[in-house]
């Protein structure tokens, strides 16, 4: 078992009650649709081998749904193994059917694709910006809903900035870690996205330590040119020029001398 199901084992736990309330009976695959909002964005990827599975070894899970009408269901989990069983020509499918309402359904469903891990940094990401917005779930409640901390999760959650430009070109450079998202995130607000983007794909950022050192350099300033130390030279004449502004202060109000003043001021400057 992978960590991601461990830690999400406490978490399946508390919904264990609900589901084994839940019936199991074979519907009519004419009867179940699947759910207009899915955590999966490649809803019908590997149909085809589940379906060799399921022609092999038969259903080794029932796939479960909640009711939608009268005589309708929705599926909550388990859409892959609904469309491989109808391209097995298969006419029902065994469910195990719960009461829930649209924000329990897509919760479990969540929850249901990150225990098998069938979810991209993408798709999870997405889940979680689609639970906060649209479900109203805070970043706490995400947390404990993932397994994570409350600064992970929020940290997670600044990915949906991007723009969907800037998205599709993180998938195009083949990038599939969260955290590098995260940098790439950074990256963006101080509008270094392409440098960033460019530094993947040349190899240079690998991984999310070279990232937080891109970021880290290009939020530093460069320090500013050492300057040459003064001649004693240039010393003694920032001196007189100093007493003679001062003798100007003193003098200035007198006009016989000002002009006096003016001319060893010139010729101080061409000595």
């Amino acid at each position: 078992m992978s960590s991601k199901s461990k830690k999400l084992g406490s978490l399946a736990d508390i919904f264990q009650t609900e589901v084994l309330e839940g019936s199991i009976r074979k519907i009519k695959l004419s009867k179940i649709a699947p759910s207009r909002i899915q955590p999966r964005s490649e809803r019908q990827k590997g149909v085809e081998e589940l379906a060799e599975s399921l022609r092999t070894d038969g259903l080794l899970q029932p796939i479960l749904v909640t009711k939608d009408s009268d005589d309708t269901y929705k599926i909550i989990a388990g859409e892959r193994r609904y469309h491989a069983s109808k391209l097995l020509g298969w006419e029902e499918i065994e469910c195990k059917i719960l009461n829930k309402n649209e924000k329990e359904t897509y919760k479990l469903a969540v929850i249901e694709n990150l225990q098998r891990e069938n979810l991209s940094p993408y798709e999870e990401i997405e889940a979680m910006t689609i639970l906060k917005e649209k479900y109203s779930y805070t970043d706490q409640e995400l947390a404990s809903l993932f397994g994570k901390s409350r600064s992970y999760m929020t940290e997670m959650l600044s990915v949906s900035n991007l723009s969907t430009g800037e998205i599709n070109a993180c998938r195009e450079a083949g990038i599939d870690n969260k955290n590098l998202l995260v940098q790439a995130v950074q990256a963006s607000k101080r509008g270094d996205f392409h440098s960033f983007l460019e530094q993947v794909k040349t190899g240079n950022v690998r991984t999310v330590k070279d990232a937080k050192s891109f970021n880290k350099n290009r939020n530093e300033k460069p320090d500013s040119p050492p300057q040459a130390p003064k001649s004693k030279e240039d010393q003694n004449s920032g001196i007189r020029i100093q007493k003679l502004e001062k003798s100007i202060v003193l003098q200035f109000e007198d006009p016989e001398t000002l002009e006096i003043t003016y001319k060893r001021l010139l010729s101080i400057f061409h000595s």
